[in-house]
C-alpha cells in the first residue's frame, strides 16, 4: 500500500472510527482523501445520501465523474479509488466517512493538527468537533492573514446550522451559534484566498 504523507491536506469531528466500523490500515481511507471528499464532494452528495445515483462496484464508471469535479485527482489511481469508496460509504450510510481524528478535551486545535484537515492548496478545512449538547457556543478562529472565509457548521444528519460568510478583523473571526439537539458536528471552512488557520477554539456561552 501506498504511504502518503500530510503535507497540509483537509476532513471531521473528533471522533474515533464509529462503532461497526472496524476499517484496517490497509482499507481505511486516508484523511487527506476525507477532507478533499468533505470539501469538494460532499457540499452535493449530503443530500443525496440515500443510495440515488450510487456507483456501486464500478470504479472505472465513477472516474469520468470524480474528474468532473476534482480535476486534481488526475492521474491519481490511489486518490481516485479513495474518493470512489468515500462516496459510496456517504450514500450507503447516510453519514460521513469515519476518521482516527480525536477532539481535543479542551475544545481548541492548534495549526499542526488543522493542517492535517485542510487541502493542500484551497487551505479548505473539514474538522470533526465532538458532540455537542443543547446550548449557545461560539467559534473563535485565528488566522495567519486576514481574509474572507465561508463557513458551515453541519451535524451529523448533515443538517446546516451555520451557512454564512465573515470578514476576519485583525486576523480574528468569531462565529456565534446555537445548538438545539444533541449531537456529533462538523466544521467546514472555505477561504476566499488560500490561508492557514492558526488555532481554532470552541467556548460554551451558557456558562459565561
Amino acid at each position: 500500500m501506498k504511504v502518503h504523507t500530510f503535507t497540509g491536506f483537509f476532513l471531521i469531528s473528533g471522533l474515533l472510527l464509529s462503532p461497526g466500523h472496524t476499517a484496517s490500515a490497509a482499507d481505511e481511507a486516508f484523511i487527506e482523501s476525507v477532507v478533499i471528499f468533505n470539501t469538494i464532494c460532499a457540499k452535493c452528495h449530503e443530500a443525496q445520501c440515500s443510495g440515488r445515483l450510487s456507483f456501486d462496484d464500478a470504479l472505472a464508471a465513477s472516474t469520468g465523474h470524480i474528474l468532473r469535479h476534482y480535476g486534481e485527482a488526475s492521474g491519481k489511481k490511489w486518490l481516485q479509488k479513495e474518493l470512489f469508496e468515500i462516496l459510496n460509504y456517504m450514500k450507503e450510510r447516510c453519514s460521513y466517512y469515519p476518521m482516527n481524528t480525536p477532539v481535543p478535551l479542551t475544545r481548541v486545535w492548534g495549526s499542526d493538527v488543522l493542517a492535517k484537515l485542510s487541502t493542500l492548496l484551497e487551505k479548505n478545512y473539514f474538522i470533526p468537533i465532538g458532540n455537542f449538547t443543547p446550548g449557545s457556543y461560539r467559534i473563535e478562529l485565528e488566522l495567519e492573514k486576514d481574509t474572507r472565509i465561508t463557513a458551515h457548521l453541519i451535524t451529523e444528519e448533515f443538517d446546516m446550522i451555520v451557512e454564512d460568510c465573515y470578514e476576519s478583523s485583525n486576523r480574528r473571526i468569531n462565529i456565534p451559534f446555537v445548538v438545539e439537539s444533541s449531537g456529533i458536528h462538523y466544521f467546514r471552512i472555505y477561504p476566499r484566498k488560500p490561508v492557514r488557520i492558526t488555532r481554532l477554539s470552541i467556548t460554551t456561552l451558557n456558562d459565561q
